[in-house]
């Protein structure tokens, strides 16, 4: 709190930051940081976030938005999966056994150079769609699907008294996010490497 009050992340974190020399405690620190800032986006802000994904997804004619977009729906995606999971895709798709080893030998190439400590799982890459899922979930369990307890037999009933009054902003959230998925598994260029990661959760289509 204290550190968000005094703007840590704006003030001295951001303006200081070189991508050629951070030492690791910084790039932690700014992502801590801005994951604390997410946290605290409110439903609205929240859905605004989406929008704009969506609205990126939706622009990949441009080579600029093309070029940086397309690096979040990379094969550095399955970082998240897990390890059956991974192995499975592997098998699944054993022309990409290269493509991964390529990748992993210049993602630690990279690291040595910066001196630093490898860590996968950390990039944006890898988390970006995971989180936005889990995100989801937890707002579709929490804030539109808020069920009373206890249900007697009666309330099982009648739909209305089982759950609480829908937050419409909650259910405007949820609207764009399946907006935002049914986009990215749509696209020949996004599907690909997105389609093993919402495989990992209870989501139909």
């Amino acid at each position: 709190m204290i550190l968000e009050v005094s703007q840590y992340l704006e003030n001295y974190l951001w303006p200081n930051f070189d991508a050629e020399t951070a030492s690791y405690e910084h790039v932690m620190s700014m992502i801590l940081m801005v994951n604390e800032k997410g946290r605290e986006l409110t439903i609205a802000e929240k859905t605004n976030y989406l929008v704009f994904m969506i609205n990126a997804f939706q622009s990949l004619e441009d080579e600029i938005v093309m070029e940086t977009v397309l690096r979040l729906a990379s094969l550095r995606s399955w970082h998240s999966l897990s390890y059956g999971h991974f192995q499975m895709e592997l098998c699944l798709n054993p022309d990409l056994i290269k493509k991964w080893k390529r990748m992993i030998k210049k993602e630690s190439d990279d690291a040595k150079k910066l001196g630093v400590h490898l860590d996968p799982l950390s990039s944006l890459e890898a988390n970006l769609l995971r989180n936005l899922i889990e995100e989801f979930l937890e707002v579709l369990d929490h804030k539109v699907f808020t069920q009373k307890n206890p249900v007697s037999e009666d309330d099982e009933r009648n739909a209305s008294s089982i759950f609480d009054q829908v937050d419409d902003a909650s259910i405007l959230y949820c609207e764009r996010f399946m907006e935002f998925l049914i986009d990215l598994l749509s696209q020949l260029s996004t599907r690909m490497y997105h389609c093993p990661a919402t495989g990992s959760y209870p989501l139909s289509f």
